[in-house]
């Protein structure tokens, strides 16, 4: 077996340098798209216009409101010597919407220390809260973090709407072997799920639409977040206060105290966490969890090195899901497009490697934007998940209690549902509902 993992090992690592090599020439071709939209300008003025008027509280709603028809998840107040820039986190990419004077910036940090409940004589500590506002009478809850820096302070604020986190559940955007490994998580009764991620890959919709499938009245469901960013009905959320020393890991043992069924525990930081959650897991409790992994297998390797045993991770161990956002092609200006030689092989490998190299690649489509008002001339509108789901069966079981290399467990789940992160952007590229520059961009 290890003769075998290590000769498909080398292969790999052959296959790897000639993607590696595609995804450069890719990424070389790809024309670079500059967000722009009148749409800028327009909010630009209306804080302005409101800030001559010294009404903080209208420029301040201004901002918030414009970031949210531009369908923006952060607001960046970001100071330097001469002026301040206003940018935007649209679809994951930052764009500067416009520039405030210093002067304007002291009015708008003011207002927002004051509504978010912060101290307004503080200016050279990190301070964070929230405050909420109404638009069209719906409740709208605004993070607030401010960063002391050399010329004052910095603030990022982050959009927390609930009609766009919790959401139906095929529009997470499974392919159809990951929506099956999936709807299998939601009639378990035990086991630890893992959602694997960097920063901003969309974990916060993934675990809630999934705690929102789980959520029936017959189940009792306790969180504990860092902070608690959305209210879930008939779910007992508990927010963690480090200064209070209720930690992750004192949370995790209070909890299970209480009698749940499912637990969520926002993030595996620590061992003690770490072991809370199998604990909790091998005795009749389902556990939801985040660690901060790049991919499926490497989640292993992570739990190893925080000091879990292996036939303690094969025994808790349920499924491990891992996932990233891409931008959509903007449906607006979509038009079909010239596969390149370069695409068509990165295409071809992945449909050999999947088992489907018989359909070939000639009728195959590709699509990209072409720059239009509704997608501010970039392209692409809106992002969708790409994921890489290994369920824990009882091969790879064996596998992790005699020791393992992240290839052997590759290899075994291939022989299940898996397909890998890539192959996922990749299919839904051939789909048209991305580009493969932007799945290159990404992963």
């Amino acid at each position: 077996m290890q003769q075998k993992t290590k000769k498909i090992w080398v292969q790999k690592q052959q296959k790897k340098i000639n993607t590696e090599e595609l995804r450069n020439s890719i990424l070389m071709q790809e024309e670079k798209k500059e967000y722009y939209s009148n749409k800028f300008d327009k909010i630009g003025i209306r804080v302005k216009e409101n800030l001559k008027k010294q009404n903080t509280d209208e420029a301040l709603k201004d901002i918030t409101i414009g970031a949210m028809i531009l369908w923006s998840s952060d607001i960046h107040y970001e100071l330097f010597e001469n002026d301040v820039n206003i940018r935007f986190r649209i679809d994951g990419i930052l764009v500067e919407i416009f520039k405030l004077s210093q002067k304007e910036y002291k009015w708008i940090l003011e207002r927002l220390k004051y509504s978010a409940g912060l101290k307004l004589n503080i200016f050279d500590i990190p301070q964070d809260w929230k405050y909420n506002i109404k638009i069209d009478e719906k409740k709208i809850d605004i993070r607030v973090s401010t960063l002391p820096t050399k010329y004052w302070e910095n603030i990022v604020c982050r959009i927390l709407d609930s009609g766009k986190t919790i959401i139906d559940f095929g529009d997470l955007w499974f392919f159809w072997t990951s929506e099956r490994m999936i709807e299998r998580i939601i009639q378990k009764k035990t086991g630890l799920v893992l959602v694997t991620w960097p920063t901003g890959s969309g974990k916060t919709t993934t675990l809630y639409t999934i705690l929102s499938k789980l959520n029936t009245k017959d189940k009792k469901i306790i969180t504990l977040e860092d902070p608690i960013e959305y209210e879930l009905p008939w779910v007992i959320q508990s927010e963690v206060k480090e200064k209070n020393w209720f930690t992750f890991e004192s949370g995790s043992k209070a909890i299970l105290r209480q009698d749940p069924d499912i637990v969520m525990v926002w993030e595996i930081r620590d061992f003690e966490t770490l072991m809370t959650a199998t604990n909790a897991s091998l005795t009749g409790h389902l556990v939801l969890s985040t660690l901060h992994t790049k991919s499926a297998a490497e989640t292993l390797d992570r739990i190893m090195s925080m000091g879990l045993k292996p036939y303690l991770m094969a025994a808790a161990l349920d499924t491990i899901i891992a996932q990233r956002l891409v931008r959509k092609i903007c449906p607006h200006c979509k038009k079909e497009k010239e596969k390149t030689p370069q695409e068509i092989a990165l295409i071809s490998g992945m449909m050999e490697e999947i088992g489907m190299k018989s359909l070939g690649t000639e009728n195959i489509k590709l699509y990209e934007g072409s720059g239009c008002e509704n997608c501010n001339n970039s392209w692409y509108l809106g992002r969708i998940g790409v994921y890489e789901i290994i369920t824990i069966n009882e091969n790879i079981r064996n596998i992790i209690r005699g020791g393992w290399i992240s290839e052997e467990i590759i290899e075994e789940a291939r022989s299940g549902d898996l397909i890998t992160m890539k192959e996922d952007g990749i299919l839904k590229a051939i789909q048209g509902h991305t580009t493969i520059e932007e799945i290159l961009r990404v992963i």
